[in-house]
């Protein structure tokens, strides 16, 4: 029986380790704090900082792990992988000096120039608000993107975020100060989706497409959050991304893993996400994951038909297999405390009726919730996850709506994740920048 040391205590890392377990795998877990989800499938848990790489080697030591693999992107751009290494100890992660693709808006950005992997918009590194006003004078119609980890929410978009000069030089200030360079990017028009890859370095298989909705409340309404959901298709495509635009889409990745080799001279080794704007110029490039994404790898492991274990040693042993997946539809909704993301209400009680909610087809990860006594409560972030799958994704959307019934608490979530509306909205929002997609059909 394999041992693997799961390092996260979020809605991915439940998934992660479900997954795992569900193919005979004794679960470690090491938290920040205790997910009661994983803590349940877990033969023994860890509490501690995720940087404290040292209290990881000697919990993975002391229980003869076999491999870790680390959820979150924070222990992976600090070198996890890289310490572990000194103990032998595999980890499916990249190491520290190729993690800056995540780590560093402005290490991708300067990499895809150098390489020549035209799939980005128009930037302008900055490093003092001088600069900044220079730089929005060149680009008008712009973005500001922090350099460094902003757990998703710290790209702002003028128009959406900010709406005059003043308010644009306020954020510049607060990122330059806590970040010390921004860059300034050309705001891309479009429809985003999500490319995920396992990779030893040399060859990529691919995940099924997902798309993430990243804005609080219905309609792509309100601030942006860590993703609200997120929709997968049967087909392996997405309703309004064509097959042209997937392989571009691959080749991207696979362009960028040569370039990261020939740069760092490092393999890049794990799962590597592209975040890519669908634009009338083709695939671009919004940024890139050293790791799965949250909801995202709820979606996509929920598919997978092969063994998680064997393709995580083909990475391992630099003999990647390619990953297997059912031709089903996935939606997946994240529940939230009420005011998240910007004043979240914490300590409210939650109610699950788990068995009620698994079922074939439909499953329940918990995220930001505690346990006490054996009663669940917020901490302030998104608490729980329910993924569905079907052929159909207008019947995936239903079967996983249906689960809220048996959820009681002060939480929201989106309405309308996989619904025919939001779906519809996609294709005809693509189709105005001149994209045929005949034959994907709802």
């Amino acid at each position: 029986m394999y041992k693997a040391c799961v390092i996260g205590e979020g809605g991915r890392e439940h998934a992660i380790a479900n997954k795992l377990y569900e193919e005979g795998v004794k679960i470690f877990s090491y938290m920040a704090f205790k997910n009661p989800g994983i803590a349940k499938i877990s033969s023994k848990i860890e509490i501690g900082s995720l940087t404290d790489f040292e209290k990881i080697k000697n919990f993975v030591l002391e229980n003869n792990v076999d491999f870790v693999i680390p959820g979150p992107e924070l222990p992976i751009v600090h070198g996890i992988a890289d310490y572990l290494e000194r103990y032998e100890v595999p980890c499916i992660s990249p190491f520290k000096n190729v993690a800056r693709i995540e780590g560093s808006k402005s290490f991708a950005r300067l990499l895809m120039k150098k390489h020549r992997i035209n799939a980005y918009p128009k930037f302008i590194l900055v490093n003092s608000v001088e600069e900044f006003k220079t730089a929005i004078k060149e680009i008008d119609d712009y973005v500001i993107k922090p350099d460094g980890l902003t757990g998703g929410k710290g790209v702002k978009v003028l128009g959406e975020h900010f709406f005059n000069e003043e308010e644009a030089l306020d954020y510049a200030d607060k990122v330059l100060k806590a970040h010390g360079k921004l860059l300034v990017e050309e705001r891309m028009e479009g429809e985003e989706f999500v490319l995920q890859c396992f990779t030893d370095g040399r060859r990529c298989s691919p995940m099924p497409l997902v798309h993430d909705h990243k804005r609080a409340y219905d309609d792509d309404k309100g601030p942006n959050t860590g993703g609200m959901g997120s929709i997968s298709y049967y087909n392996h495509l997405l309703p309004f991304v064509p097959s042209k635009y997937y392989e571009e889409a691959m080749r991207i990745i696979n362009e960028t893993i040569i370039a990261l080799r020939k740069e760092t001279g490092i393999e890049y080794k794990g799962i590597l996400y592209g975040q890519f704007m669908l634009t009338k110029e083709g695939a671009k490039i919004v940024e890139y994951n050293v790791r799965f994404g949250d909801p995202e790898v709820m979606n996509v492991l929920s598919l997978m038909n092969n063994s998680f274990v064997d393709l995580i040693y083909s990475i391992i042993e630099n003999n990647l297999k390619n990953a297997s997946f059912e031709r089903l539809s996935t939606v997946c909704v994240y529940l939230a405390p009420k005011g998240y993301p910007d004043n979240p209400l914490k300590d409210v009680k939650v109610k699950v009726e788990e068995e009620k909610i698994n079922k074939e087809n439909r499953r329940i990860f918990y995220a930001s919730i505690r346990e006490d006594n054996g009663d669940l409560y917020t901490t302030g972030s998104r608490a729980l996850a329910i993924i569905s799958k079907h052929k159909e994704i207008l019947k995936a959307h239903e079967e996983c709506y249906d689960a809220m019934k048996y959820i009681e608490g002060n939480l929201f979530y989106r309405k309308d994740i996989g619904s025919e509306y939001l779906i519809r909205k996609r294709i005809e929002k693509v189709k105005k920048l001149g994209i045929n997609i005949n034959g994907n059909n709802i």
